[in-house]
């Protein structure tokens, strides 16, 4: 990498440093890292990104054991870290393995650049099991490109599927904090009603208890009348 190159690398791993899970993921899908710069600098994301979801996970989770439906909470929270680590481990799994790849194919144009030379230098021939050994090279190299394939694309497919159950875990998340919040709209009702009953019932005890003196204040004056 150029000088030039280095300082932009440099600004964008600086950029990465707030970066999260959900940014990482959507700068690299899958499929999407094919040089050694690009892994690079996908390492350096979920790197940062990690930092940031395990701080925000340990605030999360105190502001949980504060709040009401503290397991609903802290549930909820794992769940979206859980999702957050397994999406950038799918990050960092493709990272390395196209660094690998990389290094793997740097190795063998190397070794072709070099029997290349020695030909063109007129050094003997190679040895039969040279040739032989020459030819497995090639045939596992390309049988590794037909991996790295197969693996993009299961990547590809996984990144998907965990795309659908975000979005899923999303809309759960939000059918509960509907159901809560109705739940919590029939408590106070019931409690609304309950004080309303109370009322009614203490004003009924009143006039009853109201009646019942009149009756008696009455009934004494009858009496009162009688005797005189």
């Amino acid at each position: 990498m150029n000088w030039t190159g280095a300082v932009i690398a440099g600004m964008w791993f600086a950029a990465c440093a707030g970066a999260s899970a959900a940014d990482v993921g959507a700068t690299y899908p899958a499929g999407s890292i094919t040089t050694r710069e690009q892994a690079q600098q996908a390492l350096e994301a979920v790197r940062a990104a990690d930092a940031e979801a395990e701080a925000a996970h340990r605030s999360e989770l105190q502001r949980c054991a504060k709040v009401f439906l503290q397991n609903q909470c802290t549930a909820d929270e794992r769940r979206k870290f859980d999702a957050q680590k397994r999406e950038l481990r799918r990050v960092e799994v493709e990272a390395r393995e196209v660094r690998r790849h990389i290094d793997a194919d740097e190795r063998a144009k190397k070794r072709s650049e070099a029997e290349a030379k020695r030909q063109s230098e007129g050094a003997p021939a190679p040895l039969p099991d040279a040739n032989a050994r020459a030819a497995a090279q090639a045939e596992k190299e390309k049988a590794a490109a037909a991996n790295r394939e197969k693996y993009q694309e299961r990547q590809k497919a996984h990144a998907e599927e965990q795309a659908q159950r975000m979005q899923n875990e999303a809309e759960q998340t939000n059918e509960r904090a509907a159901n809560v919040k109705e739940y919590e709209e029939k408590e106070r009702a019931a409690a609304e009603y309950a004080k309303r009953k109370e009322a009614e019932r203490i004003a009924n005890e009143k006039r009853r208890e109201d009646r019942r003196i009149e009756r008696e204040r009455a009934q004494k004056e009858r009496e009162d009348q009688a005797k005189r």
